[in-house]
């Protein structure tokens, strides 16, 4: 008999078990059985694969997987859609799709944020400048269009005390030019290039603005048509002595001397305006001409140090508008 099972060698106690749920228990699996596949669409329901008719594309309507495929026209708005053209989720084409969608969002967003900076920039350059920067920019919209606006004060129904509140504004330092506007007379205190400092006049001391914009030589030709704004760059520069001598940067004699210089400059274009227009006999150019020699007779009478004025500054308005209401308003 064999014993040889029993010998001591061959004996292995029996692992204890402290915890019940310790014991963990391998399920045995069968190699031929498959686990079950169980098909839910997105409704929770179950459906047989092999029922075409129950496959649901994510358009909502059944996949065409042969020519055979019954599928329900009427059911899903495809009766009068060709069945070539049945849509097919892409996942390329979306994915390209959603490419391009994010460069044009992100295009959309630089194009934003440069317009922001760019108003940022305007609106703080304009209120250093005392809301000079946006009246420039309005200038520079209009392309080669000059405005100005002159401050009206005074409105009179006649002449008759026109002279006299004209004298007294020019005491004061106004130009004391007298205009009539509509049914009304009025005295001009000043033209000014940008609409706020127009503003701020009318502010402080009452007034209306006109604005000077009229163009009246498109209909110049030849040469002469260069110098059909020969009082802008003449303005300006008495607008800058005008400047320097009310705040006070130059003396009266100083301002006089500046003043010299403008006249001499518009005299060499005036003298090349007659020049060029030598054989124009047409009416704009003999009306643009006229007007350049009041301005030239202006300047004149400005510089004519026999003339008793009460101030420098209200001559140099006077010439001002003189030269610029005479340009705009001349027919």
């Amino acid at each position: 008999m064999d014993y040889s099972k029993f010998y001591l060698k061959n004996y292995e106690p029996e692992k204890e078990v402290s915890d019940e749920n310790e014991r963990v228990i391998f399920p045995q699996i069968e190699s031929h059985k498959q686990p079950e596949i169980i098909y839910i669409n997105p409704d929770g329901e179950e459906f047989d694969p092999a029922d075409k008719n129950k496959l649901i594309s994510d358009f909502g309507y059944p996949l065409k997987e042969d020519n055979d495929a019954d599928v329900d026209k009427e059911k899903y708005g495809l009766a009068d859609a060709d069945e070539h053209e049945i849509p097919v989720s892409r996942p390329e084409i979306n994915d390209k799709a959603d490419k391009k969608q994010s460069f044009a969002a992100r295009f959309c967003q630089a194009v934003l944020i440069f317009a922001i900076i760019v108003m940022t920039l305007i609106v703080s350059a304009d209120f250093i400048s005392d809301g000079k920067a946006i009246a420039a920019i309005a200038d520079l919209a209009n392309g080669n269009v000059e405005k100005y606006y002159a401050v009206l004060c005074n409105p009179k129904d006649n002449m008759d005390n026109v002279e006299i509140d004209a004298y007294a504004m020019r005491l004061k330092g106004g130009a004391g030019f007298a205009v009539k506007n509509g049914e009304k007379y009025y005295i001009v205190y000043d033209v000014y290039r940008n609409l706020s400092d127009a503003e701020d006049y009318v502010k402080e001391n009452g007034g209306e603005i006109l604005t000077l914009e009229r163009d009246n030589y498109d209909d110049v030709e030849g040469e002469l048509k260069n110098y059909t704004d020969y009082p802008h760059k003449t303005v300006k520069e008495l607008g800058d002595v005008l400047e320097e001598l009310t705040s006070k940067k130059i003396t009266t004699s100083e301002a006089i001397e500046k003043l010299k210089d403008v006249r001499e400059n518009f005299a060499v274009t005036y003298e090349n305006m007659n020049g060029v227009a030598a054989t124009d006999n047409d009416e704009a150019s003999l009306r643009l001409l006229a007007n350049a020699s009041v301005a030239m007779s202006a300047l004149d009478y400005l510089l004519d140090l026999t003339v008793s004025r009460p101030n420098l500054a209200c001559d140099i308005r006077y010439t001002m508008c003189r030269i610029l209401f005479v340009y705009y308003y001349s027919k």
